[in-house]
């Protein structure tokens, strides 16, 4: 396991990048235009500090019945007027612990989310979901590749509440007829949080 050194490292340098990558659209919701209702404010409810559950199952699109669980934190901080925000994963997988940030950026001339996820074993940011609630379930598309084979990817956020949350991923290979879930994550806010 790496030293603490070398995490606040890594954690300076994601979160630097992340934050320079997610002000790279400049279209901001102006302050006075924020009300709590609005579809802006969708990801309110992640903002603070958040105890992990993770599974995921140990291969994807082969027909894997063999999943892993480990644990991890998650702290989510507001950004653009609240119209944005940037978290820190820390996971504890049993392959190695490691670093990972979502940065979350509202799209105004659509009115979707834009998530984007940078890992920390490599570099850069991984094509963005995009997508929107419809109540109190988000869910968030892409297409992509895994192993060179086009996938569609989706997001889902569920079962939200001012203290837990669940979180999926899921992938498909027939362009969204079938898909399979791949990784869950439930949310337990911390105490005081």
């Amino acid at each position: 396991m790496p030293s603490d050194s070398a995490f606040d490292a890594t954690r300076r340098q994601l979160l630097g990048a992340a934050v320079g990558a997610a002000l790279l659209p400049s279209a901001a919701v102006a302050m006075d235009e924020i009300r709590p209702a609005s579809p802006e404010r969708g990801f309110d409810f992640l903002h603070g500090r958040w105890s992990v559950l993770h599974r995921k199952l140990k291969q994807r699109l082969v027909g894997s019945t063999d999943w892993i669980e480990f644990a991890g934190t998650l702290d989510v901080r507001p950004f653009l007027g609240g119209s944005g925000n940037i978290d820190e994963n820390l996971l504890h997988d049993p392959g190695g612990t490691f670093l990972a940030t979502s940065i979350r950026v509202f799209r105004p001339a659509s009115g979707d989310w834009s998530i984007h996820w940078v890992d920390g074993r490599s570099s850069g940011l991984d094509i963005p979901v995009i997508g929107r609630f419809d109540g109190k379930v988000g869910r968030f598309f892409c297409d992509d590749q895994l192993a060179g084979r086009p996938i569609r990817v989706r997001f889902t956020y569920e079962d939200v509440s001012p203290v837990s949350a669940r979180w999926d991923q899921a992938f498909s290979a027939d362009s969204g007829a079938t898909w399979e879930k791949n990784w869950t994550m439930a949310f337990t806010r911390e105490a005081g949080l």
